[in-house]
């Protein structure tokens, strides 16, 4: 008994040192200000923009689907609440409490996200938006985390928060505090390479298993966790050990989902479903360049169009510049990744999203990190940033298509 509880005590010291070295992590320190700070800020600037405009929330089928869940309407809980309840918001929502249907196109949703809404909602009693919340935001937290230490590890403390705050305050950044796969995502994929720098290679491959889990392109991390692996082993066959099937863990993830929905869910090959149902089409990257400047300067051009091509104009420069002045395995990520994203295109929006997928590259802000030490450059992050992020935000919160 004496033993047992001396042993008791042991555990418990040991957990409240730990806590007490995570809570004074600068990093994870200042993760959470800017956390706060965002959250704070994003969520009354979007229930002003909703109470002052006045702007339609009721469910339509084209304009606003709600894709049958039951709308949040009047009062505080509209405001602080339903404001989040937008266009893929709803889809998750739906497959987290109906599950998957064959022919609906709920299943170019990756499953990861609506399983943890469904195992968190059903502990909230069935609040399924609360838990979609919750779970983006303590994963966008940890992925300010993973993006201090990693930028901390190449270019230095400063230009960690630097670039952890250019990435909080980018003009899509509202997505991480969305029921958007944003942040889940990009924590993953940041967590896949804090692990391999350390060598730790099976919890690389796992946390890359997850990423591929929670998007397609998470088979993407394969490429420059596999590099980074062969450079440790200095591209020796001989050196090779076990520990490289972690990495190859990483399509699993996704080659898991592909073969569900065939055996068990029964709908068509994805490629399928994004052209039947998304009218969205597989191309070549200039194909969609070339048709995205045809959109912009016909009659249906919008500013989305503009914005769009303009960040994978902005991100294509920032790739080559990674190539450049980071490790290598940076530059390869952010190559493969700009590659696959610039190959669906959709009839209504060539480079549709674009704007806020270019949020995972996170090698861009680090590099802006370093050269936002110059106060010049530091400005022109900042104020473009924000203005944009107020605007854009404002009219998710409306409601209106942003990415």
């Amino acid at each position: 008994m004496i033993l047992m509880k001396a042993g008791a005590t042991q555990i418990a010291r040991s957990v409240r040192a730990r806590a007490k070295k995570a809570v004074s992590d600068p990093a994870l320190r200042y993760a959470m200000l800017l956390f706060v700070a965002m959250r704070i800020l994003i969520s009354l600037w979007a229930a002003l923009v909703l109470a002052t405009t006045h702007a339609p929330t009721s469910p339509d089928e084209v304009l606003r689907p709600y894709q049958g869940m039951e709308p949040i309407s009047g009062g505080p809980a509209e405001l602080f609440l339903g404001v989040w309840q937008r266009f893929d918001t709803l889809w998750f929502l739906r497959i987290a409490s109906q599950g998957y249907a064959p022919d609906d196109g709920s299943t170019v949703y990756f499953p990861l996200y609506p399983l943890l809404i469904r195992i968190l909602g059903k502990a909230l009693l069935g609040n399924y938006l609360l838990a979609a919340l919750l779970i983006s935001n303590l994963a966008y937290i940890g992925a300010l985390f993973y993006m201090y230490k990693l930028t901390e590890t190449q270019l230095g403390k400063a230009a960690a928060r630097r670039s952890v705050t250019y990435l909080a305050i980018f003009p899509t950044a509202f997505f991480f505090l969305a029921a958007y796969t944003e942040s889940l995502f990009l924590l993953l994929t940041l967590a896949g390479f804090h692990y391999a720098q350390s060598k730790r290679w099976w919890l690389a491959g796992f946390f890359g298993f997850l990423s591929s889990l929670t998007r397609l392109q998470g088979m993407v991390l394969l490429v420059p966790l596999l590099y980074m692996y062969l450079r440790d082993r200095k591209f020796s066959l001989a050196k090779l050990r076990p520990n490289l099937l972690g990495l190859i863990l990483i399509p699993v993830g996704a080659a898991m989902f592909l073969a569900y929905q065939h055996l068990v869910i029964g709908s068509a090959p994805l490629l399928n479903t994004y052209q039947m149902q998304l009218y969205a089409q597989f191309v070549w990257p200039w194909d969609n360049i070339i048709a995205t400047c045809q959109k912009i300067w016909s009659a249906q051009g919008t500013f989305i169009n503009a914005l769009n091509l303009g960040m994978t104009c902005l991100f294509f420069a920032m790739t080559v510049v990674s190539l450049r002045k980071l490790s290598m395995e940076y530059g390869i990520y952010m190559a493969v990744t700009m590659f696959v994203l610039l190959l669906r295109r959709t009839t209504l929006q060539p480079l549709v999203s674009m704007s806020r997928y270019v949020l995972v590259l996170f090698p861009a802000f680090m590099i802006w990190g370093r050269w936002g030490r110059k106060p010049r450059v530091q400005r022109f992050l900042l104020y473009p940033s924000v203005a944009l992020l107020l605007y854009l935000s404002g009219q998710f919160a409306m409601w209106g298509w942003v990415a």
